[in-house]
């Protein structure tokens, strides 16, 4: 696996974001770095409680917040429920690549000896094959003001790259864009994105760092929210969501210097990740 220095790798991301050059990050992921590479054995495991919620509920329309560069777990959706759940799938920025989208359908249907739905070369043939509609840039604003309503929202590894400020706008407006009875279901990354590809530090580095300091690392390519597991719990309970399930990962050894900003005598600071299940109370 591609490893770099986490401090050099933020120096380069604050670079490229400087002069706007994400079509060029993008570039690197795939191409040098090779982190856009599919390898459904490393995501697999991450679509099982979606996919337990959606066969549970009976789930019809689904809404994926940040669907990423090839939608694996939404070709995974639809090849296991046979392209029967309607599924739109958001970014706020256009990221989909045809070349991985159809080597991770390809991947998939091996792995699960499902019948190959075949390569696809543009949106609309990823709507007709697939039942997938993806919309971006797109924004929940925008799923609002078309009046569109889901029996679930969904998310992988996406909402820790959300603003405090993001998530509060996100989780307020849940109720518009969910039906009576909706759910959402999100599984949360608390590592330290840069120990991904950085093997020489800890995988919670980043407590040790105060939001100032910080600041001076994260970016719009990795922006990282450094909240925990109990800053979840509380954020979830203040917009009215019954967590109907709950689970925590792992807990990680801390690093040796931990942040004031963090409470090093909770051991949810230093679990590794977090599934919610939750309904809209009325």
């Amino acid at each position: 696996m591609f490893q770099i220095n986490w401090k050099l790798k933020a120096f380069l991301y604050k670079f490229l974001e400087f002069f706007k050059l994400r079509t060029f990050v993008y570039f690197l992921q795939k191409h040098v770095t090779k982190r856009s590479q599919i390898d459904i054995t490393n995501s697999k495991h991450l679509w099982e409680g979606h996919k337990n919620t959606l066969k549970k509920y009976n789930c019809k329309t689904l809404l994926e917040i940040g669907a990423g560069k090839s939608l694996e777990q939404n070709i995974f959706f639809s090849y296991f429920f046979n392209n029967k759940i309607n599924q739109t799938t958001i970014d706020i920025n256009k990221m989909l690549d045809f070349d991985l989208f159809n080597k991770a359908s390809l991947q998939i249907s091996k792995y699960y000896n499902f019948e190959y739905k075949g390569e696809v070369k543009t949106i609309n043939e990823i709507f007709r094959n697939y039942n997938i509609s993806y919309r971006a840039p797109c924004s929940i604003e925008d799923i609002i003001k078309d009046n569109l309503k889901f029996d679930i929202t969904v998310s992988t590894t996406t909402l820790e790259h959300f603003s405090i400020r993001d998530l509060r706008h996100y989780l307020g407006n849940l109720t518009k864009i969910l039906k009576n009875d909706g759910f959402f279901s999100a599984l949360i990354d608390y590592t330290d994105h840069y120990s991904h590809t950085d093997k020489n530090i800890s995988v919670l580095n980043y407590l040790s760092f105060n939001e100032d300091k910080w600041k001076k690392f994260n970016n719009s390519f990795l922006y990282q929210n450094r909240l925990r597991h109990q800053d979840y719990v509380r954020i979830f309970y203040e917009f009215n969501l019954n967590i109907i399930e709950l689970k925590k990962g792992k807990k990680i050894k801390p690093p040796v210097i931990i942040s004031q900003d963090f409470d090093k005598n909770n051991t949810d600071t230093f679990v590794s990740s977090g599934y919610f299940l939750g309904k809209i109370l009325s």
